[in-house]
């Protein structure tokens, strides 16, 4: 067995290797961005239904990962947070969660009240134009 030391290369790696990690936090600040219309869309056309606590519109919620750390994330509630604890991870690259952590949200859905689905068209839409450009 032999090695071949080649000049520079471990510079080379490293700046590749910043260069990974700053497209990831560019991309995790865009996932951010997308949550945060993800909150405004969702609590915004919750108006058709009577929240008496006001927990299940604060509960839409969004969560930005890169390679498994939480590094953004608006909350409002605490069981959106345990919830979302609960999400399967990916170990590499950028991830975003939006919900709502409330435990009746999706009974309150098929009542035919909107709680998280158009947040949720939303960010499917905005994700898909995030990646054609």
């Amino acid at each position: 067995m032999f090695s071949i030391k080649i000049d520079g290369i471990d510079e080379f790696t490293k700046e590749i290797e910043d260069e990974v990690k700053n497209q990831k936090l560019a991309l995790a600040k865009e996932y951010a961005k997308i949550g945060e219309a993800y909150i405004a869309e969702a609590r915004s056309k919750a108006a058709n239904y009577t929240d008496r606590s006001g927990y299940l519109r604060q509960a839409n919620s969004y969560r930005v990962y890169i390679d498994g750390i939480n590094v953004f994330e608006n909350l409002g509630v605490r069981t959106t947070a345990d919830a979302f604890d609960k999400v399967t991870l990916i170990p590499k690259g950028v991830q975003l969660i939006v919900g709502d952590g409330m435990h009746y949200a999706s009974y309150v859905e098929r009542k035919g009240f909107n709680v998280a689905s158009s947040g949720f068209l939303l960010v499917e839409r905005m994700i898909n134009e995030l990646h054609k450009r």
